[in-house]
């Protein structure tokens, strides 16, 4: 089942990833988070209590709050790692369903829209997108929950100290917050723009990666290293405006600090002078404002990353608003085996006028069907039209005789076998390759040995743990061909889809192909499309598109 786009939504905001929070881990966060706060507050007013006065108390008199202290100290260091313990729990736990809501909602695409984007888009989507989610969430539990909280109650604790001290701080914090504040405004932009730096030097690296057999062959090398160092360039200088911008402003922000910290030391000694406010006030005060001021350091950090996340959260909107493929009939149960699947006046256009018009189609089990014509004639398309990868804008559609509805064609999908001409090979072993998406994947692999199919697999070794690198890296063509018949007809189907089988094969596979699908075809409809000659002789109809 695939999220509503209304708990997408609610599902990517902090109320509810809280509301996505284990109560009992949510429960002891918190109760670690009030320790540390409390602790916070407790040790500078409990030191207050032992030196106020007009005398200092003696060495001997300090000891007991020093230690009560130290232990409130402990307490807090130990708290603060188990906050911490639990905080990464739940970022994993986080992370894992958000990365597995973007896993089903790109699966759960329309075909034709998942082509359109290129495949680092999806990289970008599982891996920096909710990274950056990520680490806004993590900013929120480890800093504005905590951090930001004990700066406010320490500033409370100033104002029961001294009330002139804590109007002092106040002010004199306020700007700081205000000079934070514009800061991350003007750096703003500049992060803005590195992340869509990050994104085009993504892409262009992943089609620099497509160029290397191109450019092994004395083509467009040149050329390419131009755009390399002009994309580079354009992706560093991105970054470096990043981080220029975040060095002037931190030595800003630091030299603000500095002149806060000696600006409230003047004044309280003026005051100290003048009798407004005791030594022990100013000491503790001093104190405090050094402790507000380390924690509030690394509150415009977790705010810079709450905004990322922020932007992180709308990029992943628009991908969970990607429109999602619709079936609006479900596959009766017990339905008889498919017999006939006919078209009548079937058509789909794609937005540039290509596509194919007014088809007429009659498949009958225990036939084999040659479809030929040259390339863009449409007969790819008529091939994604019968497996409801595409949805036809127009005719009808009769299976066993009986008018169904075109959503009916998406469900008798796994009825289907497809050997697509651009056949996918993915990063992993033969074997893996060979038994994706079969029920019983061991048993299948057992009784390959004894099938013709074993002839088909790669020579040398133990080809159950050859690897193969991404893409087919590592296969010859007619070995990537080879290894998706064994995927495809290690499966039972009513209707096989051979497209464009020849490419890559030799004469032998080919010969062995064409004895095998004559065999085949009395338990199925068989399609074969080719442009090339070689299957003339096993077709029960010929097409021309």
């Amino acid at each position: 089942m695939f999220m509503p786009r209304d708990r997408i939504s609610k599902y990517l905001q902090w109320s509810g990833f809280l509301r996505m929070i284990p109560k009992k881990q949510l429960l002891s966060t918190l109760a670690y988070g009030i320790f540390r706060i409390v602790a916070a507050t407790i040790w500078p007013y409990f030191l207050y209590r032992y030196l106020k006065g007009n005398t200092l108390p003696h060495v001997t008199e300090l000891i007991p709050g020093v230690l009560g202290v130290l232990l409130l100290l402990i307490g807090s260091g130990v708290a603060s790692y188990r906050q911490s313990a639990i905080n990464i729990g739940l970022l994993k736990t986080f992370s894992l369903e958000l990365t597995e809501r973007i896993w089903k909602k790109m699966h759960a695409l329309e075909w034709l829209h998942f082509h359109r984007k290129s495949r680092v888009y999806y990289f970008d989507m599982m891996m920096v997108e909710a990274w950056r989610l990520r680490g806004a969430m993590g900013a929120v539990l480890e800093v504005l929950a905590v951090n930001g909280i004990i700066a406010v109650a320490l500033i409370i604790v100033i104002a029961l100290i001294s009330f002139p001290l804590f109007l002092l701080c106040l002010g004199a914090l306020a700007v700081l917050g205000v000079l934070h504040i514009y800061a991350m405004r003007q750096q703003r932009p500049s992060i803005q723009r590195f992340h869509a730096a990050w994104r085009t030097q993504h892409h262009w690296v992943a089609k620099s990666v497509d160029q290397f057999d191109l450019i092994k062959m004395g083509r467009g090398y040149n050329r390419s290293a131009s755009q390399n160092r002009a994309e580079t360039n354009s992706f560093l200088e991105a970054n470096s405006e990043k981080l220029r911008q975040q060095s002037r402003w931190r030595i800003v922000n630091q030299a603000a600090g500095n002149l806060v910290r000696v600006l409230i030391f003047l004044v309280g000694v003026f005051w100290l002078q003048q009798g407004y406010v005791q030594f022990s006030e100013l000491l503790i005060v001093l104190l405090l404002v050094s402790v507000v001021q380390s924690n509030l350091m690394q509150v415009p950090g977790a705010v810079s990353a709450l905004m990322e996340g922020q932007d992180a959260a709308l990029t992943l909107t628009e991908f969970f608003d990607l429109e999602e493929e619709q079936i609006k009939v479900v596959e009766p149960s017990g339905m008889n085996p498919i017999e006939q699947l006919s078209f009548k006046g079937a058509g789909y256009l794609y937005k540039g006028g290509a596509g194919i018009q007014a088809l007429d189609l009659d498949l009958v089990r225990g036939k084999i069907y040659l479809w030929q014509g040259r390339n863009g004639s449409g007969k790819s398309t008529a091939a994604h039209m019968l497996m409801g990868l595409l949805k036809p804008q127009e005719g009808y559609l009769f299976l066993n005789g009986e008018p169904a509805s075109w959503d009916l064609l998406k469900t008798l999908r796994p009825r289907f076998g497809f050997l697509d001409q651009d056949a996918p090979v993915f990063m992993g072993s033969l074997k893996e390759n060979a038994l994706f998406g079969h029920e019983e994947p061991e048993r299948a692999w057992a009784g390959l040995g004894s099938s013709w199919l074993s002839g088909l697999l790669p020579s040398g070794g133990n080809p159950g743990s050859r690897l193969v690198g991404e893409r087919g890296e590592g296969l010859s063509g007619g070995e990537v061909k080879r290894i998706a018949l064994i995927r495809e007809l290690l499966r039972s189907q009513e209707v096989l889809i051979l497209d464009e089988p020849l490419n890559h094969l030799d004469a032998y596979t080919i010969q062995v192909l064409k004895e095998e699908v004559v065999h085949l075809k009395k338990d199925m409809i068989i399609i074969i499309i080719s442009h090339q000659p070689g299957f003339e002789s096993i077709a029960d109809e010929i097409r021309s598109f």
